[in-house]
C-alpha cells in the first residue's frame, strides 16, 4: 500500500486540490494546514463537529438527573408546608438550569478529549513538519495503480512538492 503527499503554498490551491479529489471519487486523504480553515473542512464535506452531539446528550442528561433527584426526593420525604403541592415545580427549575450547563459543559469536554486522544492515536504517515509552519498538505491513502494519474492531476492543481510515501 502507497500513498501520495502534496504539498501546497496557498490555501486555493489545496481547496482546489480536494475539491478536484472529490469529483473524481476519492474520499480516504487526510489534509493538514498550518492554521485552521474552515474554507478546507468544507471543501472536505466536514459539516458539524462531533463533539455537539457530546454537549448534547450532557444536557439531556444533566435535565433529568436534576428532574429525578428533586422529583424523587420531593416524594421520598414528603413535606407539606401551607398547604403546596409536594411537587412544586418552579422550585426545581434552577436546580434543573444548573444541572443541564454542568453536564452539558461536562460531556463537551469529555467529547474534546476523547476525540483528540483518538485523532492522536493515528498520526498520518503523510504528515510532515513543515505542514505546521507554512505550508498545506494533502496526503491520499493507498494511491495503488493510480499513482501516476493522481500525480499529475496534483501537479495540476499546483503542488509545490509530491512525494509517494510507503505506508
Amino acid at each position: 500500500m502507497s500513498g501520495i503527499v502534496a504539498h501546497y503554498d496557498t490555501l486555493g490551491a489545496t481547496r482546489d486540490a480536494i475539491e478536484r479529489l472529490r469529483d473524481a471519487g476519492h474520499s480516504d486523504f487526510d489534509v493538514f494546514s498550518p492554521f485552521p480553515a474552515p474554507e478546507l473542512e468544507e471543501a472536505m464535506g466536514i459539516t458539524s463537529s462531533p463533539v455537539r452531539r457530546w454537549a448534547l446528550i450532557g444536557g439531556i442528561t444533566g435535565f433529568l438527573t436534576a428532574t429525578a433527584l428533586t422529583g424523587l426526593t420531593s416524594l421520598a420525604y414528603p413535606l407539606v408546608t401551607q398547604g403546596k403541592p409536594i411537587l412544586s415545580w418552579p422550585a426545581f427549575f434552577v436546580i434543573m438550569f444548573e444541572m443541564t450547563i454542568l453536564f452539558t459543559g461536562l460531556f463537551g469536554f469529555a467529547g474534546v478529549l476523547f476525540h483528540t486522544w483518538r485523532s492522536r492515536r493515528r498520526l498520518s504517515p503523510g504528515y510532515r513538519e513543515v505542514f505546521s509552519v507554512d505550508r498545506f498538505g494533502v496526503y491520499l491513502h493507498d494511491a495503488g495503480g493510480k499513482a501516476a494519474e493522481l500525480t499529475s492531476m496534483l501537479r495540476e492543481t499546483g503542488a509545490v512538492e509530491i512525494e509517494e510515501v510507503a505506508a
